[in-house]
């Protein structure tokens, strides 16, 4: 195969996330097959396997730029039709709730979880701030990538690399892990007051949860992961993105959506992730040395 431009190098194939997240939607496809009750659900993750293969084939047969963008975004889709399908598979795979579980780990690190402790702290406009951190994932989660889908290809396959290794890891958690969340499992004295922002806001993000997404806190593990890619790859973005960060990864705890072993968890996948764009990238740099030795 000929190096044209860097994209027809011959040690691509299939890449380190494709593998982790193809064995996530096999082994979840799996379990629901082997229920009567869930089987229906195991179309779906199947369909998305094939979609992925294909998406590898396609872009392979004529590995433009353009194809490579699409083939890397579209682990958005799939990760997109999962987490939501999930919020059904899930319950019905009949595995216990492990809130109980992960509640005992914090007191057992803490003395007792952070959204207890810091229930004392709430106030509407704290609160606010805090949701306004919350939401500042998506944008990131979009942007982040995004910004190299559209300047350096190259770039934008590494950090897909990682990224979706911690969604491949993470999704797989939650079919094993299922939690709420505090939010979900405890009671509090003091209910989340924020005119404005947080009362507007509140019921989309609970909507849009699939309430078993809780161990690890994706919403750390992707952001550390991406703050990490932007600190070596765009180091201006990383200056802008820490503070809002900071401000998410608190409010994670602060508004009750995860429990501290949750955020503890979020660190390690996404050391797993950076770890494997980092191996990832040195392959390919190795790869490209010794196709222009041997030329």
């Amino acid at each position: 195969m000929a190096l044209k431009d860097g994209w027809r190098l011959k040690a691509v194939r299939v890449l380190p996330h494709e593998w982790v997240f193809g064995a996530f939607l096999v082994i979840t496809g799996m379990r629901l097959l082997a229920d009567s009750v869930t089987r229906n659900w195991a179309i779906v993750f199947f369909a998305c396997l094939a979609a992925c293969v294909f998406m590898v084939s396609w872009a392979e047969r004529n590995p433009t730029p353009d194809r490579w963008r699409i083939r890397l975004a579209f682990y958005y889709v799939a990760m997109g039709i999962c987490f939501f399908s999930m919020g059904t598979a899930v319950p019905l795979l009949g595995t216990a709730r492990v809130d109980s579980m992960l509640l005992q780990w914090d007191r057992d690190l803490l003395g007792e979880t952070p959204a207890v402790v810091w229930e004392p702290w709430l106030r509407p406009w704290l609160e606010n701030v805090a949701m306004a951190g919350y939401l500042f994932f998506f944008y990131y989660l979009l942007a982040g990538p995004g910004y190299y889908c559209f300047r350096d290809v190259a770039a934008f396959r590494k950090c897909i690399v990682g990224l979706f290794t911690i969604y491949g890891i993470a999704l797989l958690s939650y079919t094993v892990l299922p939690a709420g969340g505090p939010h979900l499992f405890m009671t509090f004295h003091t209910a989340l007051q924020g005119p404005l922002l947080l009362n507007s806001t509140m019921g989309l993000v609970n909507r849009g949860s699939n309430a078993v997404d809780v161990f690890p806190s994706v919403h750390v593990a992707a952001s550390l992961y991406l703050l990490m890619f932007d600190w070596q790859h765009g180091r201006r973005r990383f200056w802008w993105a820490l503070g809002p960060c900071i401000v998410l990864w608190l409010s994670t705890l602060y508004l009750r959506f995860h429990y501290f072993v949750d955020i503890i968890a979020g660190v390690a996948v996404a050391l797993v992730g950076w770890w494997t764009a980092q191996k990832f990238a040195r392959a390919q740099k190795s790869a490209q040395a010794q196709y222009r030795v041997n030329a």
